[in-house]
């Protein structure tokens, strides 16, 4: 059946297609390994820090023109009343008014 006294040998093409198979179980470990810590950093607070405050510097603008669209929509309360539970809100508009006329009025002067 097998016979002892045959020598095998190792021929080039033997030998460069044992090179390729080692060089892509390399090259497939290496991209597992990378892939799987890239998904560990997605999973981790730090990435979801850093998405949310890419996206929040991009919506800050329309955050902003938002507010501003409803506040003028509000009108003004005619009574103020100690009990109110949104009474900062309503001092916070008073303050931004007071803001805003001064502001045009001193635009007015330059």
């Amino acid at each position: 059946m097998f016979d002892r006294n045959i020598e095998f040998q190792r021929t080039q093409s033997r030998i460069r297609t044992r090179f390729i198979a080692a060089f892509a179980l390399g090259t497939s470990l290496i991209t597992f390994t990378s892939g799987f810590f890239v998904f560990l950093y997605m999973k981790s607070p730090a990435f979801e820090n850093q998405l949310t405050g890419q996206v929040i510097k991009q919506l800050d603008w329309i955050i902003a023109n938002e507010f501003e669209k409803k506040i003028k929509e509000l009108e003004p309360r005619p009574v103020a009343d100690v009990n109110d539970p949104n009474k900062w809100f309503w001092d916070y508009i008073e303050k931004r008014n007071q803001e805003q006329i001064e502001e045009q009025l001193n635009w007015g002067n330059n």
